[in-house]
């Protein structure tokens, strides 16, 4: 079996631990918006969970990127002793620098908050701060986690570092039941940085079957190893926080436009991350290493080829997906969140409104990430970061042009935006590089996905005027912009529910089902890898 078809087969356990990580997170913001609603409370949490959010988004993604080209030239027995001594350094670094983080963190958190949140009320200022300080030892788990996830993905362990998420997930939801009926939105607090803790030790026991030992080692004066990977992780560290700071300025924003804005947007951000999560992230965490190994042979062709089947992958689920979400946003808040009796109909109308202008940069949030890692692979640090600091750059004009007339959801299309600007400026560095990117094939199957969709599109149309007639219901809804779909309201509670799964589950046959007459290549080669027992011997290059 060659290594592209391994890294498939890799991915599909990914998708389904991913999937069960996100459907757990899921029913953990559900358990949340239905517990405290849309209000000051939750948004406190969702603005001091922002600072251990965005280390836990930026931290693995760079250990990855500096441990694993290193890591790849230290396989083998005779080389144990070296790969050791190299976990013992990073460990150490890692580990004083963030306790110190996490000490800074706790004590000025009172004065972090009224920094980053002028516009709250002193109240909502000092429930922040306290959420923040309860928090703060994430930050020291969290880098743990990163150090020993880079470690085991470089030995190909994908599957034990994806089973954390749920362990952090399911922590959180007891926490929900155990403490918040006393504690209140700080026992999440608590709830959420023992998650991150379970995490951190369930890593343990697989870098102990790998043969690392746990133990300090300062000696670092003079190693070119660490040297060079330092060299490596500071470019590499400021690109992906430019990539956060879009979420820490959109929190700041939002804290402006009054209570309910932060909360909206923080439901809505999750829910459009699903289907990204699922097929863009459990794709990208196999794919550096490949992506990697054919730039160590110097192989940029196969290297293209992989992006290109890999992008098209995603593209075929996250394009159908968008158009879905659009045009039925606020039928899914509900399915997803509307289940609470203090999320009421106003919730859903605001959280709605983020998620249709979120869900318009789904696409361009999986292609910047597959073409970040792929300058990672070829030791290119700095193009990420000059990409990313040009879209942050672009996205406040953009925010401060929408949010007169789109409030919070003018924060979601900025952000949504400004991706597509790093993603084709990403395009073209790459090109510049290394050539024509992509065959002619790809294309095509860009523009049969368009006419899919569309296809797709009017169906989910004419399905959901018919749920209305044949039921002759409608769920009762807050237009709070005006109306938020180009479509009649589903109806509500269970009905609605089925519904929507229906219209979704024949949306999906629409979309592959024109791809396939179309004979797309890709999709075919997708739906090959999805039998039982497909996907056997290396999948031949599609031109």
């Amino acid at each position: 079996m060659s290594r592209a078809d391994m890294f498939f087969r890799v991915t599909v356990v990914l998708v389904f631990l991913t999937l069960l990580s996100r459907l757990i997170g899921f029913l953990r913001q559900v358990l949340m918006a239905g517990q405290f609603g849309l209000g000051w409370e939750l948004d406190a949490y969702v603005f001091a969970f922002q600072i251990p959010s965005i280390l836990f988004m930026i931290l693995p993604g760079a250990a990855n990127a500096i441990v694993i080209p290193v890591l790849k030239g230290m396989m083998g027995d005779r080389l144990q002793p070296e790969r050791d001594r190299l976990f013992h350094q990073v460990m150490t670094l890692t580990g004083l620098a963030l306790l110190v983080l996490t000490a800074a963190g706790m004590i000025w958190a009172q004065d972090i908050i009224r920094l980053l949140a002028p516009d709250f009320s002193p109240e909502k200022q000092a429930l922040t701060g306290e959420l923040l300080a309860i928090m703060m030892p994430s930050a020291f788990f969290i880098g743990i986690i990163s150090v020993h996830t880079a470690f085991l993905n470089a030995h190909d362990e994908f599957v034990t570092p994806s089973v954390g998420p749920i362990l952090n997930g399911l922590i959180v939801i007891a926490s929900i039941y155990l403490l918040a009926p006393f504690m209140g939105i700080r026992g999440i607090a608590w709830g959420t940085m023992a998650g991150f803790a379970v995490f951190a030790l369930s890593l343990v026991s697989p870098m102990v079957k790998r043969n690392y030992t746990f133990r300090w080692n300062l000696r670092l004066a003079g190693d070119p190893v660490i040297k060079g990977m330092g060299e490596r992780f500071v470019p590499i560290l400021i690109g992906m926080l430019v990539t956060q700071l879009y979420f820490l300025a959109e929190k700041i924003l939002a804290g402006g436009l009054g209570d309910q804005k932060l909360s909206a947007l923080w439901l809505a951000f999750s829910m459009v991350q699903l289907p990204i999560a699922i097929f863009a992230g459990a794709l990208a965490v196999p794919l550096f290493p490949l992506l990697s190994e054919y730039v160590k042979k110097q192989n940029i062709d196969g290297m293209k080829q992989v992006m290109a089947r890999g992008f098209l992958y995603q593209y075929h689920v996250l394009l159908p997906a968008t158009v879905g979400l659009i045009l039925l946003a606020e039928p899914f808040v509900r399915a997803f969140y509307g289940h609470g009796s203090k999320f009421a109909a106003e919730d859903a109308a605001l959280t709605a409104w983020a998620v249709i202008f979120y869900t318009v940069g789904m696409v361009g949030w999986a292609g910047r990430d597959l073409l970040t890692r792929a300058s990672y692979a070829m030791e290119n640090t700095k193009t990420p970061v000059i990409t990313a600091g040009a879209g942050l750059v672009l996205y406040f004009p953009l925010s401060f042009a929408f949010m007169p007339g789109m409030d919070h959801g003018g924060l979601a299309l900025a952000y949504a935006l400004a991706t597509y600007a790093n993603m084709f400026l990403q395009a073209w560095w790459l090109r510049r590089q290394t050539g024509r990117l992509f065959t002619p094939a790809f294309y095509a199957s860009l523009g049969k996905g368009v006419i899919a969709s569309a296809a797709m599109g009017l169906v989910i149309v004419l399905a959901a005027r018919a749920a209305v007639q044949l039921t002759g219901t409608a769920a009762p809804r807050v237009d709070v912009y005006g109306p938020l779909s180009l479509l009649p309201d589903l109806p509500g509670g269970w009905t609605g529910i089925a519904w929507l799964a229906g219209i979704t589950a024949l949306a999906a046959i629409v979309y592959f089902g024109v791809m396939l007459v179309l004979r797309d290549p890709y999709v075919k080669e997708m739906a090959a890898r999805l039998r039982v027992g497909g996907g056997k011997g290396p999948a031949k290059e599609v031109r």
